[in-house]
């Protein structure tokens, strides 16, 4: 014969409770685990790295930011062309300065990671496309006055 035990409603208003209580545990682990990645994932960023250096006193930041990828496409017997995708560093620029930084320089640099050629149809030479990216290169100085509180 089986033993059937009831619990009392004490009894289940603690176990209740207690699963709750785990539940709302586990869910603020989440959220802690969430915020972590997020604040990581922030710091991996310019603004981020801008905001680490600005914090351990150094005086100048360099970042680099990609600002145009060039991919090739040559089709056979057609001739070949590239396809271009520009980003705006503006905003990245403008984050970095509020965060205490002073725009001094920037230089852009192509940098070539390959290129397609095919010959020319019915004709002597070659078509060419070249992959790569145009990489902006920005120095900053320290400027407490730009410094902004988030």
């Amino acid at each position: 014969m089986a033993f059937i035990s009831k619990k009392s409603p004490e009894q289940q208003a603690l176990a209740a409770a207690e699963k709750e209580r785990k539940r709302q545990e586990a869910e603020e682990k989440q959220r802690a685990e969430r915020l972590e990645r997020e604040r990581q994932a922030f710091l991996a960023t310019p603004v981020g790295q801008a905001r680490q250096c600005f914090e351990r006193g150094d005086l100048v930041y360099q970042c680099s930011i990609d600002v145009m990828s060039q991919q090739a496409i040559t089709v056979a017997m057609v001739g070949s062309t590239t396809t271009q995708q520009t980003t705006d560093a503006v905003v990245v620029l403008n984050a970095v300065c509020r965060e205490g930084w002073e725009l001094v320089n920037g230089s852009f640099v192509f940098v070539e990671q390959g290129q397609q050629s095919r010959d020319k149809f019915m004709s002597s030479g070659q078509n060419v496309a070249i992959k790569g990216e145009t990489v902006g290169y920005y120095l900053f100085k320290r400027c407490e006055a730009n410094r902004r509180q988030a």
